[in-house]
């Protein structure tokens, strides 16, 4: 089944891979990323310690480019809604495939297991079978 990773975003890279490599990663396993901005270039958080809002924009470049660079698509959302419609466009071609399993073996193991466990604990501590 092929894969697909989705990758939604507030901000810039701060920690762990840098965009190149997390590109170089996933055109090595063949899996395209989809990208999304969920927010405007305005954007700011607040720290109780800072006195002032700090910025933190969207890096919309940066994701057009691990989308383009990895055969994925790029989306932008700046509210609720849009993320929703957004969500929406990309379920449609995302699929899914359900596969019903026969459990009921496991469930018989697992009960005979603890019949066996039962009756050892009966004869240690009755010296008798129930």
């Amino acid at each position: 089944m092929p894969a697909r990773i989705v990758l939604m975003t507030d901000g810039t890279t701060t920690d762990g891979r840098t965009n190149d490599q997390a590109v170089a990663a996933a055109k090595q396993a063949n899996v395209p990323v989809t990208t999304i901005a969920f927010g405007t270039d305005h954007g700011t958080i607040t720290i109780p310690q800072e006195p002032l809002p700090i910025p933190v924009p969207v890096d919309k470049e940066a994701l057009k480019s691990i989308a383009s660079n990895t055969g994925g698509r790029y989306y932008a959302a700046a509210s609720e809604a849009q993320l929703k419609q957004v969500y929406d466009n990309i379920g449609s071609s995302v699929g899914f495939v359900t596969e019903q399993r026969e459990v009921t073996v496991w469930f018989i193991a697992a009960a005979i297991i603890m019949l066996m466990v039962t009756a050892g604990l009966s004869l240690i501590w009755f010296q008798r079978l129930p």
